[in-house]
């Protein structure tokens, strides 16, 4: 089972500083890959009413002057000074973008990084963020799926004629294409739609601050879903972050492994400006999970 962890790359944590020095801590300990959320504007949180799914209220709590730096421009800033560990997103909000412009940009991470992309993508959930970018959030779930296949399709390095519900090409061709032959394509989310995603478009599932009951019963379903559409369980990959739902222990360590979790993503601390606890619970984990350092 591989560990990553996710970096400061949101809040007033956020500098280029604590970005660079946690991915360097991260990678020395013996993380396999460190992670960063996206989010591109935001509105005041007196005008957010979409539920915030991990609240319980459901109340969205940053300003909205909060740092939130672009994922794939930090990811490209830590490849230089990590040269070993994976770039995850946890997750990418896929249609708040072009397919066609995305597909660029992580085929050029890919590239550039030697092939150490995992794209943890998802439909969203703030229709006021999409609002503010003229963007529908109406079908974002069915639009992200069909980014998919755009992205696919370009990453083929082929020409590219298709035609879809939401996005038409009508020829051009994309390179340089992704290291990676199969770049993973991670679905974030716990719905009954998003479970159906994973099976029918990715290449495994993301679930964010779940319990490990919650881990479980997301695991059994979507196996069942795999079932029903001929699909072998065990091609996807589960990459778990918990967050602040449980600690990672010696206890949850082992039930990760019976339930068959492929990689675990944590959330270390950034209540200080010096990361001291960040740092202390990166070497935490790491001797609870037994990583070999770099």
């Amino acid at each position: 089972m591989k560990i990553g962890v996710r970096i400061p790359a949101a809040g007033p944590p956020a500098t280029r500083e604590n970005l660079l020095a946690s991915a360097r801590w991260a990678e020395a300990l013996g993380f396999h890959s460190v992670w960063v959320s996206d989010h591109v504007i935001l509105p005041a949180p007196e005008e957010v009413r979409s539920h915030y799914p991990y609240d319980a209220e459901g109340r969205w709590p940053y300003p909205a002057d909060t740092p939130w730096l672009d994922p794939l421009l930090a990811l490209a800033t830590v490849a230089q000074v990590a040269p070993s560990v994976s770039l995850g997103t946890s997750v990418l909000v896929a249609p708040l973008r072009h397919p066609v412009l995305l597909a660029k940009q992580i085929a050029t991470l890919d590239y550039l990084s030697g092939g150490r992309v995992l794209l943890g993508i998802g439909a969203g959930w703030m229709r006021e963020e999409f609002a503010l970018l003229d963007q529908s959030s109406e079908r974002r779930g069915a639009r992200a799926a069909e980014m998919v296949a755009v992205m696919r399709a370009l990453w083929r390095g082929e020409r590219v004629e298709m035609q879809g519900h939401f996005y038409d090409l009508r020829g051009g061709q994309m390179a340089p294409t992704p290291v990676q032959e199969h770049l993973p394509i991670i679905w974030g989310g716990h719905s009954e739609h998003a479970l159906r995603r994973v099976v029918a478009c990715g290449d495994g599932w993301h679930p964010t601050r779940s319990t490990l009951e919650q881990l479980e019963h997301g695991m059994q379903r979507l196996r069942a879903l795999c079932d029903e559409r001929g699909r072998d369980f065990a091609e996807l990959r589960i990459i778990a972050r918990p967050g602040a739902t449980y600690a990672i222990d010696e206890r949850s360590h082992a039930r990760h492994r019976e339930l068959g979790i492929d990689d675990v993503v944590i959330d270390p601390p950034v209540d200080d400006p010096t990361l001291a606890s960040f740092r202390a619970e990166l070497e935490r984990v790491a001797a609870v999970c037994g990583l070999t350092p770099r």
